[in-house]
């Protein structure tokens, strides 16, 4: 395989692993920390019973905008019949109920049980000691700075281009 490319190295700098050409990718770094931090997530939510795409619904929901199953689809990047069981799940779990949308009969919004309420804060308390452990190798005023980037690079594209409300 061919090492890094001179113009990748003047756009990113010289790569932390010259073995390992991926190294110098900031948009492979970015999405192998995601992977590892999901891992680490799913792992503590099963302390809970609960997988990360449960709490990923769990927390889209907990918020203002009224979502509907293909809100969450596209906010989440799931496949919509993928959505359409965890909701079928977290219904029978009493954990979500479904309300027919006034204006359009084949649209459904989503809300949140008490339940689904109580479990969220469960999920979201394993969900935030895994991320401190995870991001506990960076001082805090880099886990801000983090943050307020990758806020900057999701801008304009995530989450208000993906739901109505």
């Amino acid at each position: 395989m061919p090492r890094s490319e001179p113009a990748e190295r003047e756009v990113w700098g010289p790569s932390p692993r010259e073995d390992f050409p991926l190294s110098v990718r900031p948009g492979f770094l970015l999405h192998k920390a995601a992977l590892l931090m999901v891992e680490d997530a799913e792992a503590a939510l099963a302390t809970i019973d609960m997988r990360a795409r449960d709490f990923f619904v769990l927390a889209c929901l907990s918020g203002e905008p009224k979502l509907s199953q293909q809100d969450l689809s596209r906010l989440l990047n799931l496949d919509p019949t993928t959505v359409v069981s965890v909701i079928d799940v977290m219904e029978r779990n009493r954990h979500v109920e479904r309300q027919r949308d006034p204006s359009d009969r084949r649209r459904y919004h989503l809300f949140l049980t008490d339940a689904g309420r109580d479990s969220l804060v469960a999920a979201d308390r394993a969900v935030t000691e895994a991320e401190v452990r995870f991001f506990g190798v960076l001082a805090q005023d880099e886990r801000v700075a983090l943050r307020g980037m990758l806020s900057q690079l999701l801008e304009g594209r995530w989450p208000a281009s993906v739901c109505e409300d």
